[in-house]
């Protein structure tokens, strides 16, 4: 079967013009935004200073116990951050924000005790001023170096207490 001419014709340019029916087009922009907060966080579990065995009739009569412990933050990268340490469960009498008087207990027993900024032993960490922090945008170690004064006559046993670590930023 034969085709007539004029059909043929019509076959061909529709092919024609349906391939060139898009053939115009248009552009824009889309703008895409997000912004980024500063924003910190301790990590869970928070941290742990572990004194060795106190001994106060001996080994810490005249000097005191020292240790180091930890806890870890994680603030957006480039946020300034003031890291503060409550006074603890247990304050002791005239203890201040300002100048915490921390002790741990058991039962009705006390053993003073004070974390500090640096192993220095000089600066009382405290949860007025607190210490600055420049936060790089990943986990930051940061140590807290606790000390027991020499001397305290106490019953022998189990000390705890619990410090609240708060960062401002």
């Amino acid at each position: 079967m034969r085709i007539p001419r004029f059909h043929r014709f019509i076959v061909i340019v529709l092919v024609f013009c349906g391939a060139s029916a898009f053939a115009g087009q248009a552009t824009g922009t889309l703008s895409v935004s997000a912004t980024v907060v500063n924003t910190c966080a301790v990590l869970p579990g928070g941290g742990a200073l572990a004194f060795a065995a106190y001994d106060p009739v001996n080994a810490n009569s005249s000097a005191p116990l020292t240790q180091v412990g930890s806890f870890q933050m994680q603030c957006t990268t480039g946020t300034s951050a003031s890291i503060r340490l409550s006074q603890g469960l247990n304050p002791g009498g005239g203890s201040t924000d300002a100048a915490p008087i921390r002790n741990m207990a058991n039962g009705n027993n006390r053993l003073q005790y004070q974390l500090y900024t640096s192993s220095a032993y000089t600066t009382v960490w405290d949860n007025v001023s607190g210490v600055a922090q420049n936060a790089n945008g990943g986990l930051q170690r940061i140590a807290v170096y606790g000390a027991i004064p020499p001397g305290q006559i106490v019953s022998a046993g189990s000390y705890a207490d619990l410090v609240v670590i708060t960062i401002s930023y």
